[in-house]
């Protein structure tokens, strides 16, 4: 794949310079955030962050507690809205469209993003029915789509053959780490544009967390993955682009490598290197 970088300094008057050398996947931006700010009730948790995700590529979000990762990765899909006194000013565009637009469908908007939250949660149903569930919801009946599209999305979340001779059982008899394999198989079930990630691996052990790595690597241009994580090490391993945030704010965003290995940003590189968080 042929990837550029570019080193971007905005300025901006309210917030120190976030340092921008995005590794470009060459298939184009899918989201814009635009001076982005969110406030709840009288606190500010993001202030005016800007930042493109690129197509097909793993971007992820780091930062200490509280910095504000899971609350940029709620707004994506406007899981944000369900908080009370919520206040956000600036753009997302999905594909050009502004997620945040009054008219903008809210249901269909969340179809377009799949989400695997940190602990796994699957329904209290058959592991087939679990996989399935946002086509049925979606008022889809045809069985024989449906049993194609289990299968191909637990092929995908690589679990197909560890439970494809028990698709009846209840999914709730599963490991930790097939669950949230299952949950990812949910979520990419209806084939969705953007697949967001909230620590998915924080409540599993290394085999567990290693074999959801490799499904990370494995989705990676198929589909758009943001994934938030508190361990760098693991941003390390699965990213293209890794965003640094710091107090609700945006610090540094480029290439993983150059994050990790030479970070433009001295606070980028207090925290890479354990001087604090």
């Amino acid at each position: 794949m042929n990837m550029d970088t570019a080193v971007i300094t905005r300025p901006d008057t309210t917030t120190p310079n976030t340092v921008y050398h995005v590794k470009s996947g060459g298939s184009g931006t899918i989201l814009d955030i635009n001076d982005l700010c969110l406030w709840y009730g009288a606190a500010q948790a993001l202030h005016n962050v800007q930042m493109t995700v690129e197509k097909g590529l793993v971007t992820a979000l780091i930062g200490p507690s509280g910095c504000g990762k899971s609350t940029l990765l709620r707004c994506i899909n406007r899981m944000n809205d369900l908080v009370d006194n919520l206040k956000i000013t600036g753009q997302i565009r999905l594909l050009g469209e502004d997620i945040y637009n009054r008219s903008a469908d809210v249901i269909a908007l969340r179809k377009r993003m799949g989400m695997v939250f940190q602990k796994p949660n699957p329904f209290p149903m058959s592991i087939y029915d679990n996989v399935i569930y946002p086509l049925k919801v979606d008022g889809v009946t045809d069985k024989a789509f449906l049993a194609e599209t289990c299968e191909r999305a637990l092929r995908s979340a690589a679990l197909w053959n560890e439970v494809k001779d028990r698709l009846d059982q209840s999914a709730l008899g599963m490991s930790g780490g097939q669950q949230q394999r299952l949950c990812i198989a949910r979520a990419i079930a209806a084939d969705p544009e953007v697949l967001l990630m909230d620590e998915p691996c924080s409540a599993l052990d290394p085999i567990a967390t290693a074999k959801i790595e490799d499904l990370i690597n494995e989705l990676a241009g198929q589909y758009t993955v943001v994934i938030v994580t508190h361990n760098m090490q693991q941003a390390a391993r699965v990213s293209d682009n890794t965003a640094f945030m710091y107090l609700g704010r945006l610090i540094e965003y480029g290439d993983t490598e150059v994050m990790f290995q030479t970070p433009k940003s001295g606070k980028t590189q207090d925290y890479v290197t354990g001087r604090f968080g």
